[in-house]
């Protein structure tokens, strides 16, 4: 059999017959007599990813990278992209190098997972004496450039070499312009900087390309000479400054003042104090900025819920609520994943709203309805939908159970509702971080929470903070203010998530674990335990208080 797309139709029969053995030699068949085919690479790469061997799917679809034509490049880039967290750039690997910048290259990949591992190579590469990290060479070095203005960084060596990268530009330019030269690399360490939310203080200069480095353009009030010379800059980087730094914060502060409010009751000079509080903080600091996600694959959200092992009838799965939306990463991505949902995004923060929307626009999304309230007052939504989801919010809440209860009064009979939520065990670091930034006094200023950073980056290893310094969190301002510096927080174990589910009525009906916290559970309790006893997953947490460091996430259904 020698036609791609016989072979592609068996191998994938074969898959959905639960053969994996025979469906990767048919994959690979595929991929090694018509190395073209993307699908080939990309169905071998699936099924060795789901037998947990992500290293050799790594190798799979690096190869597959090289062997594919352009137009299929982008599909096996966001795939690699997507593996890297289980590579290691500690050791320098060229090929690895090159396989990163066809990465970079490709709009369809999310940057930001690259973020760690082309940190890690690049200090590897540094160390082995193969390209220094001195301020001419990193300028024609296309690798630094696509990392600096694509990624925020996230590891803690190499913060320090962007700060001396930084000391070393502002030092050769003095009061002087910046040369042309250097002009890609400045903007590139503006655009890191943005990303960041200027982790280091400002400074003056008399360049107006250097003040980027301090503050965002919309702030600076650029003249045409500084846009003209923006807009002719080597790489596109000047241009991305000016649309990132500029045009899409105008966008924002335009959009922020239109959206309606859900409620009366929900404005400002009637919230209560807590609820003011949170929406200052994300007024201050939307959280998250995140960058364009690879395109999901489409499945529809009631396949989803059907497949949840306690569902009871789940009826249909059109009407949708995000409570606490955020920055619009989940109500976009979920929009995206099922285009038939109808989705309501309520968020405290204008700004945060604001960003959510103008990403929406960017992305081609339309069926999301934006709109600005507190989950406390949701009563002209009562009944209005099948599905509501709120994603690290509650925890925030001076009264959990209150938000919850006003959050299932939003939904019809048997509808379901997904929660994200911390996990007490798992935030121990965060505890020593609150305790230390209490006894120091600190509040959550920007030069406050600068200081606290390099508290925890001067830490030695075995110091209760230098775990922070592994979050990604920690490298922006209003990361590091929602990791340490929240103005409301509570944490839970899986004994208090029963009583806060028991408190609103509500019945357990999926609980989403990490592959490792489910390994765990069975290795305790045994292959055939009921994944939705909380007390059994108590029992496997109290043994590994790390598991649910990026929160619980649970399924409830109300009552028919």
């Amino acid at each position: 059999m020698s036609d791609p797309d016989a072979l592609l139709k068996t191998a994938r029969a074969l898959e959905a017959s639960g053969d994996d053995a025979a469906a990767f030699q048919t994959f690979k068949a595929c991929a090694q007599t018509h190395p073209h085919t993307a699908p080939a690479w990309l169905g071998s790469a699936r099924i060795l990813i789901r037998q947990g061997d992500r290293g050799l799917a790594t190798q799979v679809l690096s190869t597959g990278l090289r062997a594919v034509g352009h137009a299929d490049r982008g599909r096996l880039a966001a795939a690699f992209a997507a593996q890297l967290g289980a590579f290691s750039g500690r050791t320098y690997h060229p090929k690895l190098e090159q396989d990163l910048l066809a990465c970079f290259a490709e709009p369809a990949v999310e940057h930001q997972a690259l973020a760690r591992v082309t940190a890690e190579l690049l200090l590897a590469r540094e160390a082995s004496g193969a390209a220094p990290a001195d301020l001419d060479a990193v300028a024609g070095d296309p690798l630094w450039l696509a990392f600096l203005s694509l990624c925020l960084n996230v590891e803690a060596a190499m913060e320090a070499n962007i700060a001396a990268l930084r000391v070393a530009l502002i030092a050769k330019v003095g009061q002087g312009e910046v040369p042309a030269p250097l002009e890609p690399l400045t903007c590139a360490l503006a655009l890191q900087a943005f990303a960041g939310e200027y982790l280091a203080p400002g400074f003056e200069a008399s360049d107006p390309l250097l003040r980027t480095l301090s503050a965002p353009l919309a702030d600076l009030s650029p003249g045409p000479d500084l846009m003209e010379r923006l807009a002719a800059i080597p790489g596109g980087f000047g241009g991305q400054l000016v649309k990132r730094t500029l045009d899409d914060l105008v966008v924002e502060r335009r959009l922020a003042r239109a959206f309606p409010t859900l409620t009366e009751r929900g404005a400002q000079d009637t919230e209560d104090a807590v609820s003011a509080a949170v929406r200052h903080q994300y007024e201050l600091n939307p959280y998250p900025r995140w960058s364009e996600p690879p395109t999901p694959d489409q499945r529809p959200l009631a396949s989803v819920i059907a497949a949840l092992p306690g569902i009871i009838d789940p009826g249909p799965v059109n009407r949708l609520l995000i409570a606490g939306c955020g920055t619009g990463y989940e109500a976009i991505d979920l929009a995206r994943t099922d285009p038939t949902l109808r989705i309501t995004a309520l968020d405290l923060s204008r700004p945060s709203l604001a960003y959510g929307a103008r990403m929406a626009t960017e992305l081609g999304v339309r069926a999301i309805d934006f709109r600005q309230g507190d989950i406390l007052h949701l009563e002209p939504l009562e009944g209005a939908f099948d599905v509501a989801v709120s994603t690290g919010v509650l925890h925030h809440m001076d009264d959990p159970a209150a938000g919850l209860a006003s959050m299932v009064g939003t939904l019809r009979p048997g509808g379901v509702l997904r929660l994200g939520l911390y996990s007490e065990r798992a935030r121990a670091a965060v505890r020593a971080a609150q305790s230390e930034i209490r006894a120091r006094g600190l509040t959550a200023s920007p030069d406050d929470i600068r200081a606290f950073r390099q508290i925890v980056l001067d830490a030695p290893a075995h110091s209760p903070l230098a775990p922070l310094r592994t979050s990604d969190d920690f490298y922006s301002l209003s990361g590091c203010r929602d990791l340490v510096f929240h103005v409301q927080e509570r944490a839970y174990d899986p004994l208090g998530l029963m009583d806060l589910l028991a408190g609103a009525g509500l019945t357990l009906v999926g609980f989403d674990a990490p592959e490792e916290a489910m390994a765990r559970f069975h290795e305790r309790h045994g292959p055939a335990a009921n994944t939705l006893d909380l007390t059994l997953w108590d029992a496997v947490e109290a043994d590994h208080p790390g598991l649910f460091a990026g929160m619980y996430h649970l399924w409830a259904q109300k009552p028919l």
